[in-house]
């Protein structure tokens, strides 16, 4: 699966035209593998203008609860508005609105609760990079993250380095492909069922690495930032996901 997360981008117009253009360079049955993950103000203009189609449409987001929560929206409004999927741990929700373990966990539950899939990301630090400490630091957020009785495959695991996120930095293919097939492992070992997750690739991801990590047994796809602002972009990423993993 391609997910295009858009973050606080966007406007109808730019939306509009991006839409028209991606619709226009790829065919109806690849729609399949997309998911889109808009700001909340335009999750119903994307929706509405894919509601016939098999793309994904989710938020970046969402609370804990509903009610008395000023600014926030709840799992269930998510959720009865036809939202597929949040994400949930986003290394930017973690610095700037410091999103922790224990928050994240819940917002998991909230998403699982109430049947749409959670896009769990992870990532380490350039310092733990270096010190190759990436191991230990994925390991503690996903065992604090998920839930202990988590049996759902609803479930997508999105590792994304914090150093190569809208960097232009990105680590080799190698490196990522051993990275996924550890947190393939961590989450069988902790989850009720044994749990195989999807393990999606993030960090800088643009059409001339694209082939690298999608050759790679272990990745699973990606989740595209500033790169899926760009509609022939990330037009040309799905084509290349496409042929290296529909092969």
């Amino acid at each position: 699966m391609i997910i295009a997360n858009w973050k606080a981008n966007g406007n109808e117009i730019i939306n509009n035209s991006w839409c028209n253009t991606f619709s226009s360079l790829v065919d109806n049955e690849f729609y399949k593998f997309v998911g889109i993950a808009p700001s909340s103000l335009h999750f119903h203009q994307i929706k509405n203008f894919f509601e016939q189609t098999s793309i994904q449409v989710g938020f970046q987001d969402i609370d804990i609860d509903g009610g008395a929560r000023t600014g926030s929206i709840s799992a269930s409004m998510a959720s009865n508005d036809g939202c597929a999927f949040s994400l949930a741990g986003h290394s930017e929700r973690r610095e700037i609105f410091k999103d922790d373990n224990a928050l994240i966990k819940e917002k998991i539950e909230k998403i699982l609760d109430h049947e749409m899939t959670a896009v769990f990301c992870v990532g380490e630090s350039f310092e733990d990079y270096q010190s190759e400490n990436t191991k230990d630091v994925l390991k503690l957020q996903i065992l604090e993250s998920l839930p202990s009785s988590l049996k759902t495959n609803n479930l997508i695991i999105a590792y994304e380095p914090v150093w190569a996120i809208g960097s232009g930095r990105t680590p080799n293919a190698k490196e990522v492909n051993s990275i996924h097939e550890f947190i393939k492992d961590v989450v069988q070992s902790a989850t009720a069922n044994n749990i195989e997750p999807k393990v999606l690739y993030g960090g800088s991801v643009n059409q001339a690495n694209a082939s690298d990590f999608f050759n790679e047994k272990f990745v699973d796809g990606a989740l595209i930032g500033g790169a899926s602002l760009d509609a022939n972009v990330f037009a040309d990423i799905l084509d290349i996901y496409r042929r290296l993993k529909e092969k």
